[in-house]
């Protein structure tokens, strides 16, 4: 599977929210909005969801889109971070400051420990 990413905006290192990027999946699949939230220390990979309520009136959250298999997961987790790396190398670190820090969930894959 051939994975390129585009980081497409990033925060001001006190955000949590790192990056937003988009994934391109053996050219002929896109995921848009996929975050890079850095917790405790370790940056993860959230999913794009969509927020739903069910017949209780609960509010939910859903992946739009996601990895079935773990390598799989992998390989998207390992390249959204090495796309992100590459921007900090060049300089690339400051784009935004608006918003990106509300409703994480802890279930997503941590990437590279940070620091």
């Amino acid at each position: 599977m051939e994975i390129r990413v585009e980081i497409t905006k990033m925060f001001h290192s006190d955000n949590p929210t790192k990056a937003f990027a988009d994934v391109y999946i053996d050219d002929s699949f896109v995921i848009h909005g996929v975050r890079l939230y850095e917790k405790n220390g370790k940056r993860i990979i959230l999913m794009p969801t969509k927020r739903w309520t069910d017949t209780s009136g609960e509010r939910k959250w859903r992946d739009i889109a996601h990895p079935i298999s773990s390598s799989a997961r992998n390989q998207i987790k390992e390249a959204v971070c090495s796309a992100y790396e590459k921007r900090l190398l060049n300089g690339d670190n400051h784009s935004s400051t608006e918003g990106g820090n509300e409703n994480v969930r802890e279930s997503e894959e941590f990437c590279e420990e940070t620091g």
